[in-house]
């Protein structure tokens, strides 16, 4: 083959604490997908955090959906553990919907990958944050927004070594909520929002002691409360459930930034210690 449509799409990190479903950032480790015509449907994974056996294929289904019946040859590289709750179904649905479009001569636009990648996933904030980087709020209606993190705060994040399947962590979560639960809710978002904009720790207390997710999941993955608990005490303005977990997330100034990295190795995590990506899909071509 003559040339590899490229496509890469970064890890992201969900919720934030308690705006499930809604907000989401992008993180450095990235998935790239590489894509190109052939007489038949091929893939190869190159790197440890590729499916495994009976688990369905991310890179796969979004290349199929995006171009049909059009086969391609595909060759996928990623970063981002999966099960891990870093939105590695995410990027795979972004890089790999964005390298299809491009390897049959059709245009990657953001806005097409992203509808391609939220049908794939069901939800909105990861893909959103996957495309467009940086801090993203999914709004009720339209597009993603692109939110202001404090030039002061630098995510920190805690990858512990166990996995936990999205499906099985969602299957815990209440289909009703109580209304009282739903405004404290309301004020924890609106906590976060302020806090990660202005970088004022006061105000990102507000945000703490999710209910919607957190709690419900407190028991599916011990380590996140233990982690949690030792990025504060390192001196983290904020720490939250990565996605449905079992990561961490957690907001630090550069000062204590090194300090919450170490106490995260101290128990046992691998750590992504990096600004947030602000690039999102990054698509090109290379020499076959």
């Amino acid at each position: 083959m003559s040339e590899w449509a490229v496509a890469s799409a970064p890890a992201t990190t969900a919720n934030l604490g308690p705006a499930f479903d809604c907000m989401a950032m992008a993180l450095q480790p990235r998935c790239a997908v590489r894509a190109a015509m052939s007489d038949g449907w091929a893939i190869e994974h190159m790197s440890e955090h590729g499916p495994g056996a009976g688990e369905s294929d991310a890179v796969l289904a979004a290349a199929k959906r995006a171009v049909g019946d059009r086969p391609l040859t595909i060759s996928v590289e990623t970063e981002v553990p999966l099960g891990r709750g870093l939105g590695s179904s995410a990027a795979a649905f972004v890089a790999g919907a964005a390298a299809a479009l491009l390897a049959v001569g059709a245009e990657a636009a953001p806005d097409r990958v992203f509808r391609i990648a939220a049908e794939l996933e069901g939800h909105c904030d990861q893909v959103g944050a996957a495309v467009h980087g940086g801090w993203v709020m999914v709004p009720a209606e339209g597009p993603p927004i692109r939110l202001p993190l404090h030039t002061s705060l630098r995510p920190v994040v805690a990858v512990p070594p166990t996995r936990l399947p999205t499906q099985r962590a969602r299957a815990v979560l209440a289909d009703k909520l109580p209304m009282d639960l739903v405004i404290r809710s309301l004020a924890r978002v609106s906590g976060l929002t302020a806090g990660l904009i202005t970088g004022d720790p006061e105000t990102l207390a507000a945000a703490r002691g999710d209910e919607i997710h957190e709690t419900v999941r407190a028991e599916l993955s011990p380590e996140v409360g233990e982690l949690m608990d030792a990025a504060r005490r390192a001196g983290a303005v904020h720490a939250a459930r990565s996605g449905a977990g079992p990561s961490v997330v957690a907001f630090a100034d550069s000062a204590a930034a090194d300090q919450v990295a170490a106490a995260f190795r101290r128990a046992g995590a691998d750590v992504i210690d990096e600004p947030m990506d602000t690039l999102g899909l990054v698509v090109g071509r290379e020499p076959g």
